[in-house]
């Protein structure tokens, strides 16, 4: 088992942020926000007084999602649109 360096870590970590800051400026782009990424919290609610997602704004997500990542979002995956966190998690436990 190897053990995983400071840089290793911080290479993650920066690899975390930028997906997360890319997740967050393609749903502000498909909504149609006028909001810059770093003003939205990583643990902002999607839906409700959160980005105010509705049905067809998820529909949008989810294929936004299959085709930046070919991730794959089926109606089980609810837990994937808690917030921007929730999101780029359930995408890169499934990203090839």
């Amino acid at each position: 088992m190897s053990v995983a360096t400071f840089e290793d870590v911080r290479t993650q970590a920066e690899r975390r942020l930028e997906k997360n800051v890319k997740v967050k400026s393609m749903i502000i782009g498909q909504l149609g926000l006028d909001v810059e990424p770093d003003v939205v919290s990583d643990n902002q609610p999607l839906f409700g007084r959160g980005l105010e997602m509705d049905s067809l704004d998820t529909l949008e997500i989810v294929v936004m999602v299959n085709n930046e990542f070919d991730v794959l979002i089926s109606d089980d995956d609810i837990e994937a649109f808690g917030s921007i966190n929730a999101l780029v998690d359930f995408i890169e436990a499934r990203e090839v």
